[in-house]
């Protein structure tokens, strides 16, 4: 069984870093009601009550990168963010707000911060039978005028006229699957994409990408291998953060 070292998982908010971190906490938890009677043989009974996960991080301050200024603007502007824990060998992500942030400075130490995510729903761990399905965001093929892809991002997608997809790496999907699309997209120029599963046409509900945090549920109609597709019927340029297509 392989170890992993703890210093190589880092908490990125929006797909940039946390800047300097020094430690963070991924936890899975539930309530449990109680629901002990007088036939319980003396042993308390609970119910199974509400989940919640939450990720508690803590790093040096700094004056650049993703530090307390940047995260505080989560808290005032009341916004969530596709939180992605990586380093594990397999992600850890889903849409997550954040709960509190702290600056700390001690006389002669350097400063630090200290804050704590809460989720929207689940952390997906994308093993299992919760792969990501996303390798390659055009191996299918694209006709955008440009297309530049690192990893499983699309770095900058550029459409003059007309319509334009592109299309990732293809995945069996059953009739009925729902999947979950995760991305965040730092702005759209122009016409907004749409998103949905492909195979001789669209094989799913179809999505409208949105500047800002994307959280897609799409179901198949169809059992076969399908696409993640991303179209445009009009001129646009816009990018995307890596992308998260899973089943749920």
């Amino acid at each position: 069984m392989a170890k992993i070292n703890g210093s190589d998982l880092l908490v990125y908010a929006n797909g940039t870093l946390i800047a300097y971190q020094k430690s963070c906490t991924v936890s899975w938890e539930q309530e449990l009601p109680d629901a002990t009677a007088k036939d319980s043989g003396g042993w308390e009974e609970h119910l199974n009550g509400t989940r919640r996960c939450t990720c508690n991080f803590d790093g040096l301050f700094s004056s650049t990168g993703l530090s307390a200024a940047g995260l505080i603007t989560y808290i005032t502007g009341r916004t969530s963010c596709v939180l992605l824990i990586d380093g594990t060998g397999y992600p850890i992500v889903g849409e997550a707000r954040p709960k509190n942030l702290s600056v700390n400075a001690t006389m002669e130490e350097s400063g630090s911060i200290s804050g704590s995510f809460v989720f929207d729903g689940p952390a997906w761990m994308l093993s299992g039978d919760y792969v990501n399905l996303m390798t390659d965001p055009d191996a299918g093929g694209t006709d955008y005028d440009t297309m530049t892809v690192s990893g499983i991002k699309i770095s900058s997608a550029v459409n003059d006229a007309g319509t334009a997809y592109v299309e990732s790496n293809t995945a069996s999907i059953t009739t009925g699957d729902v999947c979950k699309v995760f991305f965040y997209c730092a702005g759209i120029f122009g016409n907004s994409p749409t998103v949905a599963l492909y195979g001789t046409g669209n094989r799913s509900n179809v999505v409208t990408m949105v500047t800002g945090l994307n959280v897609m549920t799409l179901t198949a109609d169809a059992t076969s291998t399908l696409t993640l597709r991303i179209t445009n019927s009009d001129a646009s340029s816009w990018s995307t953060t890596n992308i998260y297509w899973f089943k749920v």
